[in-house]
């Protein structure tokens, strides 16, 4: 499937997106640091034991959010031994290196967003000061505002 944009005239010549999201995509998966993080979050995940502690972790967490919402207090036992949990959880070598790994790709997946959904606000390419500056700072890096929603 090709995502071509623009029109067939020789002033303004169709630009296929799919092949540069292609493009992106392939040097991503050839990036050093994408591959070795990749490698982590799937050391983590062939390591039963520590899926199972940070699955453990996961559900615990959720159960308390649950309580919470519902109205019924926490009691300083249960908050106890969450935290211990928690930092039982934390420590292990292997959920360390996945939390991070995960961090690493999640932050590359958020400059990515952040420099296309600017691109598309702007009308052009930004600057690295306007995406530093720009979505939901407040800024005036050209956006549409505070009150549009879209911040």
């Amino acid at each position: 499937m090709s995502l071509i944009i623009g029109v067939d005239d020789e002033e303004m010549p169709k630009v296929d997106l799919g092949e540069k999201i292609r493009e992106l995509c392939e040097a991503l998966a050839d990036d050093d640091n994408v591959i070795a993080a990749r490698r982590r979050v799937e050391r983590f995940l062939s390591d039963s034991d520590a899926t199972a502690s940070y699955a453990k972790l996961v559900e615990k967490s959720e159960a308390l959010q649950r309580q919470e919402m519902s109205g019924t207090p926490i009691t300083e036992e249960d908050a106890k031994a969450f935290e211990d949990l928690r930092r039982s959880t934390l420590t292990e070598p292997a959920v360390q290196s996945f939390m991070e790994a995960r961090g690493m790709l999640q932050e590359i997946e958020s400059f990515i967003m952040a420099y296309v959904s600017r691109t598309l606000e702007l009308g052009r390419v930004p600057s690295e000061k306007e995406l530093t500056s720009g979505s939901g700072g407040g800024g005036s890096g050209g956006g549409c505002g505070e009150g549009c929603g879209c911040h």
